[in-house]
């Protein structure tokens, strides 16, 4: 995800639930129906799966506004406490006696108008939901459940997913059996179609002009195919990027999903933040225990910056790498921040690339390039592995000097 300083209120919140969590719980699938009939409120009914390691305490959380109608284990009601509301979230316990394996049945109603984020604020042209607006039982520890859906939409709406997403009748079913984590819906009646050159990436957006349209379908497929040529085929053959009518600070990505917008036109931040984006395809490996590591955001933004100096003029490139250059004489190490802190933005989007350039500079573009294929291919999750793939590119100097910047 590439953010702003204007959303790190987002990522700090994200990270509070993450410590107030209680580990030993899981949520492995979701099965759920969604009725969005009246546009103003979800109607929505959950069975969901989990695995429970050592707890009879079950929390999730859910969005504030949303009203429980039902909770039940084993077909009977069950008891709950509302613990505590962070922002627009409300966190739920559950004290009761669970096996190892086990379904909880929720039922709920959530109404749109009352989102209060105002990046994701309610507009019938285009509603999006996801992790951040709460529009589901979320665990946020939870990186890789699977899910199916059951989606009614009023008439000549559309229904926009992460999976595999058909028609049955009057409902959009959605399945997701790879997921990494999130649940993004977006709704609209205006839609435009289109795809880039390379058909690798499907775009849903409105109001943009053809020349609008143009640019985006050959820009994306010069950044796929950057990528693809660089590092390898990507972790997924199937992208779905949405291009939302607004022009706030906050795109993000999932494994095949990319909610973009725009700020400048599509001019070069717009592109940058597409280029990161996409990125991802080949960079979310991370599982350290963090939200977003370093090892997901540097490696995307420094592919980005690759991208950025092969597609631009010398001194488009040097302006921006400057700000890598600033950030890297931060004294911080990586290992010293973690998503929400007040230097991760700098430290993860600028040192951590710049570190990665200069130890391109140290080592060479060839054997960088093979080390970079060689972190993607084998799915490189940890610092310490990724420290033991580089002692077979570079010399003990180098790898000691990496190593210095990073612990």
């Amino acid at each position: 995800m590439l953010n702003t300083s204007k959303i790190k209120n987002v990522i700090s919140i994200i990270c509070v639930l993450i410590s107030n969590l209680v580990n030993g719980q899981k949520i492995t699938h979701y099965d759920g129906s969604v009725y969005l009939d009246s546009l103003k409120i979800i109607n929505a009914s959950f069975k969901i799966k989990y695995l429970n390691t050592g707890t009879n305490d079950i929390q999730f959380y859910i969005n504030k506004n949303s009203d429980i109608k039902k909770l039940t284990y084993r077909n009977k009601r069950i008891k709950y406490k509302i613990l505590e509301v962070i922002e627009d979230l409300k966190k739920i316990s559950i004290q009761n006696s669970f096996p190892l394996k086990f379904d909880l049945n929720i039922s709920y109603s959530y109404p749109l108008d009352r989102i209060e984020s105002k990046i994701f604020a309610y507009n019938p042209n285009w509603i999006e939901l996801s992790l951040y607006t709460g529009w589901f039982p979320v665990n946020i520890e939870d990186k890789n459940y699977s899910y199916r859906l059951e989606v009614s939409v009023p008439k000549n709406y559309e229904i926009i997913g992460n999976g595999d997403i058909k028609k049955e009748g009057p409902h959009t079913i959605i399945v997701n059996n790879d997921n990494h984590f999130d649940i993004p819906l977006v709704l609209s009646k205006r839609f435009q179609h289109f795809k880039s050159y390379n058909n690798k990436i499907k775009f849903f957006s409105v109001q943009l002009s053809s020349e609008k349209i143009r640019e985006i379908k050959e820009s994306s497929s010069a950044m796929y195919n950057f990528y693809q040529s660089n590092y390898g085929n990507s972790l997924t053959e199937s992208l779905v990027v949405t291009v939302n009518p607004f022009e706030h600070d906050m795109s993000y990505a999932r494994r095949g999903f990319i909610s973009l917008s725009l700020l400048d036109g599509y001019g070069l931040i717009d592109k940058k933040v597409l280029a990161h984006e996409i990125a991802h395809l080949w960079w979310q490996n991370a599982k350290t225990g963090v939200w977003e590591d370093w090892l997901n955001e540097s490696f995307a933004e420094y592919s980005t910056l690759k991208w950025l100096e092969k597609t631009f003029p010398p001194e488009i490139f040097a302006k921006q790498l400057r700000k890598y250059q600033e950030a890297y004489k931060k004294p911080t190490k990586i290992s010293q921040t973690t998503t929400g802190d007040s230097n991760w933005h700098s430290i993860a989007y600028y040192k951590g690339p710049y570190i990665l350039y200069q130890l391109e500079k140290n080592i060479g573009e060839e054997k960088m390039l093979t080390f970079m294929r060689m972190v993607h291919k084998n799915k490189i999750s940890t610092t310490e592995k990724l420290v033991d793939v580089l002692v077979g590119f570079a010399d003990e100097r180098a790898v000691n000097q990496f190593r210095s910047e990073i612990y």
